[in-house]
């Protein structure tokens, strides 16, 4: 007999032994949440699947484009995809329609420093857990994501948010759906990627989307009480429950919707505890981001969303993402600590009124581009949003394009080659077209032997029209062959830190609708 041989596996229940069940795990304790970590949305996910085993996924875009408003009518698209939009337009049995309207009237009132906070509290939030941060790093050059996840995100908030959002003629339904598939095409891509850890589980996970829908909403109330902006519990309430509507919508499996604002800020403080830490891709979205913030504002104004940033996620949050301390944090202290039940614009801190409203509207400003990357953006903020900010002649001016006949230019290239550039003229050596114009940028097409550079590489422009000219600096924010034509299309933000040039270009353009 071995000396370690079992007689018998037959078990016999001792009567003396009182038996208990095991003992659930904690809501949102590590435990509760690991095991959702290897979660997709099995609904989403089989879409993109079947088309792109049916080799039906090229025209996605092209469909996803022509659907903007809950009302619009599904175009012909293969038959996965209708059901998928047929089905997942329904809203949850809890929803509440005097309550999202409820939701919508709070951000109408506080939607500018909420805003704000979006970019440099919830999108930084992002950046702190490793895993959602790697799955970001792979997407095209670090600088064209910044400014893409920018403006989608800023219209994705505004969409959800908006005054009848959830209506017919609302996008809150639509926008949702087609966030859903994004996030499934990503997944599919990014697990299949070498550089993805199995022990990661799934990108973009139930326990990611749990999260997201907390940035959104308990967390962004946060960072309003850290400004000292404390909403009224029922407001509180209202615009958490917009949130979990939305979370429902997006894939979120039911046991993890949180539904009051108590259990959504839990579930965000347990992902901060298990899931934050340094990565190096974290770090480099980070310094993306607040590189690309910067930008859009003033000079005087630089330097404050990192101020912004460091005093909204604290010491710890602000060193994880390799965040210091800046001489702009002063600007912030004398408002630690204030509290306030009534609308911004009669806070006792008109100051900070200012401060909030000049960061945002520069921020809104660089994502109101006509063209990011390969694909043009179309970024809408409802009338009711616009007047409610006083935002309608800054939508205006930087929703519009210049009349191109009117402007000629020299584009200084980096390797110093001098390109002249008109809206009718070939791109001929030493010569390019000038495709595009308008208040934030510019963009041309060149003979691509004449080695332009890459994305984020320096240009001098000299814009000229009639007998008047400026010179400005601009950034590359992103290249592509133009199959027509086999010229290089090359599209530039203004950088130039004299605002006078830029302002006498939007004058320019004034002028022309007079």
């Amino acid at each position: 007999m071995a000396i370690w041989s079992i007689p018998s596996m037959e078990m016999t229940r001792d009567p003396s032994i009182e038996q208990t069940p095991a003992k659930s795990p904690e809501r949102w304790s590590r435990e509760y949440s690991l095991p959702w970590q290897s979660c997709g949305d099995p609904t989403a996910d089989s879409v993109i699947e079947k088309l792109l085993s049916s080799g039906r996924i090229d025209g996605l875009h092209s469909i996803l484009d022509a659907i903007q408003r809950n009302g619009d009518a599904v175009p012909d698209c293969p038959p996965v995809l209708r059901s998928y939009f047929e089905e997942t337009a329904r809203l949850p049995s809890f929803a509440n329609q005097d309550t999202l309207s409820h939701s919508q009237d709070v951000f109408a009132r506080y939607g500018l420093p909420m805003t704000l906070s979006l970019f440099c509290l919830v999108l930084p939030e992002g950046y702190a857990a490793p895993r959602p941060a790697l799955a970001l790093s792979f997407t095209k050059t670090m600088y064209d994501h910044t400014r893409r996840r920018l403006a989608e995100t800023a219209q994705f908030l505004l969409d959800v948010v908006s005054p009848g959002a959830f209506g017919p003629d609302g996008r809150a339904i639509r926008s949702i759906q087609k966030v859903r598939l994004m996030h499934a095409a990503a997944r599919f891509f990014v697990k299949r990627k070498k550089e993805w850890p199995q022990s990661y589980g799934d990108p973009i996970s139930q326990t990611d989307l749990a999260a997201v829908a907390g940035g959104f909403g308990s967390e962004t109330i946060r960072g309003l009480e850290k400004l000292g902006i404390v909403l009224r519990e029922e407001d509180r309430e209202a615009y958490t429950h917009c949130w979990a509507v939305m979370s429902s919508m997006i894939g979120l499996d039911d046991e993890l919707v949180a539904r009051d604002f108590r259990d959504m800020d839990e579930c965000v403080k347990s992902y901060k505890r298990h899931q934050w830490g340094p990565s190096t891709e974290g770090k480099e979205l980070t310094r993306s981001l607040m590189n690309m913030v910067n930008r859009q504002l003033p000079p005087l104004l630089r330097g404050l969303p990192e101020a912004y940033l460091y005093f909204l996620m604290g010491p710890e949050g602000a060193e994880i993402l390799g965040v210091s301390r800046n001489r702009k944090s002063s600007v912030l202290r004398p408002f630690m600590g204030l509290n306030s039940f009534i609308n911004l614009s009669q806070h006792k801190s008109r100051r900070l009124a200012r401060i909030i409203r000049s960061l945002t509207l520069g921020i809104l400003q660089g994502v109101m581009v006509r063209e990011i990357g390969d694909r043009p953006v179309k970024f809408y903020m409802q009338p009711a949003i616009r007047k409610a900010w006083q935002m309608d002649p800054v939508y205006r001016r930087f929703s519009r394009k210049g009349n191109l006949s009117n402007y000629q230019a020299t584009v200084q290239l980096p390797d110093t080659t001098s390109l002249q550039a008109s809206a009718d003229t070939g791109a001929a050596k030493n010569q390019c077209l000038l495709m595009d114009l308008s208040r934030t940028g510019a963009s041309i097409l060149v003979d691509p032997g004449l080695n332009p550079g890459g994305a984020g590489s320096s240009f001098t422009i000299q814009i000229r029209r009639h007998n008047a000219s400026v010179s400005l600096n601009a950034i590359s924010c992103h290249q592509q062959m133009d199959n027509k034509t086999g010229l290089l299309r090359i599209g530039m933000e203004f950088d130039n830190p004299d605002r006078h040039s830029v302002r006498i270009i939007q004058k320019w353009m004034d002028q022309e609708e007079t």
